[in-house]
């Protein structure tokens, strides 16, 4: 979708808005938009609910420092897609055509595309495949280390998809520089910041990869314009007054949804794709 521009911002730097769709993120001179694609489900039967097909959900996101010709660009965001018997092949599809349909100038994937098994790893090649962007960026996360971390690299790099661990890459966005730092997964204590930054160039805006957003504040010290994570599946159930005082104890301190990180730092965090554990979402969050 595209954002208005708004210039009348004459006080502050020139600003970019980015499109994250939950699967994206589109830019415009003063505002960052993201568009995320995540599953509203309605159980249709104790035994085998049916998700309803992802969708896209846009945000809107002040970022200084965006070269001019970054108005308009667009991102998008897939992430927790967790292939196999817990999410159906026809879901993951959908949400691949729904990135298509955002028309991005660039995709990026936050991980865990796989649930428990080795063999999911092959499915990721024939499901996750058809992302259309100039480039495509991907983190692991924590279901990949714990499944075959090898493997699902793989299956994403003969996909075309770009696997960074703790690298910063830099993508030419309609011929503008925009630095896209991948931090390797925290949860399974892959990522290693210094390493990750590196390589990010001076006065470029950096977006920022990372499966755990409990990792965001020390990211965001680094200078991140933007970090986009998932793994917390919004809750997946969410019981008011109940799961986020359940998620605090275990350490996840960032649901879902948009957080303002101090300076210039924001975190998105998406509920997801797919489905772990159960195959239902149910309560406020947990769907888009």
């Amino acid at each position: 979708a595209a954002a208005t521009s708004s210039h009348s911002f004459v006080i502050v730097p020139v600003l970019a808005r980015f499109e994250v769709a939950g699967m994206t993120i589109g830019c415009q001179t003063d505002r960052w938009e993201v568009v995320t694609s995540n599953p509203a489900v309605r159980p249709q039967s104790a035994r085998m609910p049916t998700p309803v097909p992802p969708r896209l959900s846009e945000h809107e996101v002040l970022v200084p420092g965006l070269d001019p010709r970054h108005d308009g660009v667009r991102i998008a965001q897939l992430s927790d897609v967790h292939v196999g018997n817990m999410t159906p092949a026809s879901h993951v599809r959908a949400a691949v055509a729904a990135a298509n349909r955002a028309e991005p100038d660039l995709v990026v994937l936050t991980g865990d595309y796989v649930c428990w098994r080795r063999s999911e790893a092959a499915l990721v090649h024939d499901q996750l495949g058809g992302l259309r962007a100039p480039r495509v960026l991907a983190v692991l996360g924590n279901h990949d280390y714990f499944t075959w971390g090898a493997g699902v690299r793989s299956a994403l790099e003969r996909n075309g998809y770009e696997v960074l661990r703790n690298q910063t890459t830099v993508a030419r966005v309609r011929g503008a520089p925009l630095a896209v730092v991948g931090v390797d997964d925290p949860v399974t204590r892959h990522d290693d910041l210094d390493a990750a930054f590196a390589g990010a160039p001076a006065g470029v805006p950096r977006v920022v990869l990372c499966h755990g957003p409990d990792r965001a504040p020390a990211i965001a010290e680094r200078g991140a314009s933007l970090v986009l994570s998932g793994h917390t599946h919004g809750g997946q159930i969410y019981v008011p007054g109940i799961t986020d005082r359940l998620m605090k104890r275990i350490g996840l301190n960032y649901r879902r949804g948009m957080y303002d990180l101090g300076g210039a730092s924001r975190l998105y965090v998406t509920p997801g794709v797919g489905f772990s554990g159960v195959t239902r979402r149910v309560g406020e969050g947990t769907h888009a």
